[in-house]
This record gives structure tokens, C-alpha cells and sequence, in this order.
């Protein structure tokens, strides 16, 4: 009995797979190395630092008899998320992060979760616990699902029939990938246990010390796994309740995922529009894309100190749709009282 196979067009991503045929390709995202960013069709593209607005004097002391309770913890958040990684303070630095971003914005970037996996879906099948973020933001006015994520004791494919389980409508808007962390995973991943009472296998050795090279992108900002979780998060806002890909909706969607620099004390914002026709290539991998499929990826450096201005430099970076209101040219500020006043 003979399988039915459909002929990939010219342009989809299986004929992409069939052209680099003894290349790893199909492989989870923390292995994907700078030929999945090329082959996907995306490109990275830094954009000036956003330096304003802050205070004249930005060496002025960060604490004073005069400053508030909330300045104080923000400015102690801020050094925790810029300390040097420990295997001990890494959840110390997610939750710095969080309160830093629901102090500055309150309505809309009150409720994170942390350490959350998405899923990717390729034609068919569905590949939970995909990519990982150490936090989430979603719409404020809308609850975080549970389904988003999934334990880790599930198949890695697990065919999209063969399950029952709903996600939320409304996807992520925002995520942070700790660079640390994302080191950690990929030299974990290509790890070699040691035999009992057995010498090292050097050939062995070199050839995965090769392997882990090539996973390291050429330039560290332009992390290829920055691209799978914006491509993940994108997903999760077109399809709908169930994961059988009936209620598939392609759309050109807008995401933004974040990052810190430890040297230089700073965000890395990343934001990108995931076309439908990117969407739809991985919803029907064997199909060509009808459109322009380009992902273009645009990061900006924010200066974390002078904590004045903070709010509006991240603000004008994330957007309005993500922060909400707030005055770009007027520094928002606390008084001794806690009370948000303007410079």
C-alpha cells in the first residue's frame, strides 16, 4: 500500500528542507543556528539607541534623602537585573524584571508569567514546550491561560488530531529571553555524559565542541532563537481554541520580545511583524508563500540608567499598544510620598 505524498512547491518550506537535504535543519529551536535565520527569510536590523529623555546631569546620585520608597525598590530591581548571573539569582532577575516593568506600567504589564514554554506548530503536528521565555506578558484585560504551557513529561510531536486541549485567543505581546540562560540550554543540550571508568572520546569530544560553535550566532544580538519565539508567539494569535488547525486565521502580526546587556546596562527591545504569509507557510509547509514572507527584525538599545526616564524610553520603544498612555516628552517621577508626579 502506497502513502499519499503531496510534491512541495518551489518556495515552501519543505522544498527548502529537500534543498539542504543533510543539513540539520528540522531540529528544536535552541539548535537552530544562523542558516534558519537566513533560510526563514529573516533579517536582523538595529536601529539608534533610544537615549531620551533623560536628565541633564544622568551621573546624579540614583538615591537621595529626598527619594521615594518606590524609586528605591526600582532602583534595587534594576541592580539585581543587571548583576552578574549566578545559578542562584536567576529567578532573583525574573522577578526584578517583573516588578520593574509593572512599576513603570501598572495597567497594562501588571501580570507576567514566569519560565513559560510555547509551543510551534508545523503542518500537522504540534511541538509543545518549543521555545521558553523566563517571562510573558499577555493583554491586560485578559487572562493568562495554562494551556500556553505544557509539562515536560509530553511527546515531543505529538500529532495536532490526537489531541483535546484549547490555548488561549489572545497571544503574548511581549516576552524575555535571558541570554545566560539561553547559553546554558545550548551546552546542555549537546552535553556528553561520561563513560563509567572510560576515557574521554576525543574525536567525540571535538566534533560536539563544532556542533555547540555553530549554535552560537554570529552576532549575539541577532540570536536566531529570538526568532523562534517571536515566530511561536505569532502563532499562538492565529489560531483559535483547538489545535486540529480548522480555525486557522492568517494575519500579519506584531510582537516584541526583550533582553538585557549585562556590559552596557541596558534593554535590547526587539520588534517584528510576523506576515501571513510566514504564518501560513508553516501552516501549510508544502504550499508556497502567497505574499511577502519576509520577517524583518528591528532592535533598539535602551539605556537602563538614569532610572528618570526609564518609563519613557522603554515606552517609546514598546509602543503605546503594549505600555498604554504615557507623556514622551515629560519624565514621569515619584515624590517622597510614592505619588507619580512630572518632572
Amino acid at each position: 500500500m502506497h502513502r499519499n505524498y503531496t510534491t512541495p512547491q518551489a518556495g515552501s518550506l519543505w522544498a527548502v528542507l529537500l534543498d539542504n537535504r543533510g543539513t540539520s535543519l528540522f531540529v528544536s529551536p535552541i539548535c537552530w543556528t544562523d542558516l534558519h535565520t537566513k533560510l526563514l527569510s529573516c533579517r536582523f536590523r538595529q536601529l539608534p539607541e533610544q537615549k531620551t529623555p533623560a536628565p541633564i546631569s544622568s551621573r546624579l546620585p540614583r538615591r537621595s534623602p529626598r527619594t521615594s520608597p518606590q524609586i528605591v525598590a526600582l532602583c534595587r530591581d534594576l541592580d539585581t537585573l543587571t548583576s552578574s548571573e549566578t545559578p542562584c539569582n536567576m529567578v532573583k532577575k525574573n522577578r526584578a524584571l517583573r516588578d520593574v516593568m509593572s512599576t513603570l506600567f501598572p495597567i497594562h504589564l501588571s501580570k507576567s508569567r514566569t519560565c513559560v514554554e510555547l509551543d510551534l506548530r508545523f503542518g500537522g503536528r504540534y511541538y509543545p514546550n518549543a521555545v521558553l521565555c523566563q517571562v510573558l506578558w499577555e493583554h491586560s484585560d485578559v487572562l493568562f491561560s495554562s494551556s500556553i504551557s505544557w509539562t515536560s513529561n509530553r511527546s515531543t510531536s505529538v500529532p495536532i488530531a490526537s489531541m483535546d486541549v484549547n490555548i488561549a485567543s489572545d497571544a503574548p505581546i511581549l516576552a524575555y529571553v535571558n541570554r545566560s540562560n539561553l547559553n546554558k540550554m545550548r551546552k546542555k543540550r549537546l552535553r556528553m555524559t561520561r563513560g563509567r571508568d572510560g576515557p574521554d572520546n576525543g574525536p567525540v569530544h571535538r566534533l560536539q565542541k563544532i556542533r555547540a560553535n555553530r549554535l552560537v550566532p554570529s552576532n549575539v544580538n541577532e540570536d536566531q532563537y529570538f526568532l523562534a519565539v517571536m515566530i511561536a508567539m505569532a502563532q499562538n494569535s492565529v489560531y483559535a481554541d483547538n489545535l486540529e488547525g480548522i480555525n486557522f486565521s492568517p494575519k500579519d502580526v506584531r510582537v516584541r520580545l526583550m533582553t538585557t546587556s549585562k556590559n552596557n546596562d541596558a534593554f535590547i527591545v526587539y520588534t517584528a511583524t510576523v506576515p501571513a504569509a510566514s504564518l501560513m507557510m508553516f501552516h501549510k509547509p508544502h504550499k508556497a508563500p502567497v505574499g511577502d514572507a519576509k520577517i524583518l527584525v528591528d532592535y533598539i538599545r535602551v539605556p537602563i540608567w538614569p532610572v528618570m526616564g526609564l518609563k519613557e524610553r522603554l515606552g517609546q520603544v514598546l509602543g503605546r499598544e503594549v505600555v498604554g498612555h504615557f507623556d514622551q516628552d515629560n519624565m514621569e517621577t515619584f515624590d517622597s510620598q510614592g505619588r507619580i508626579a512630572k518632572a
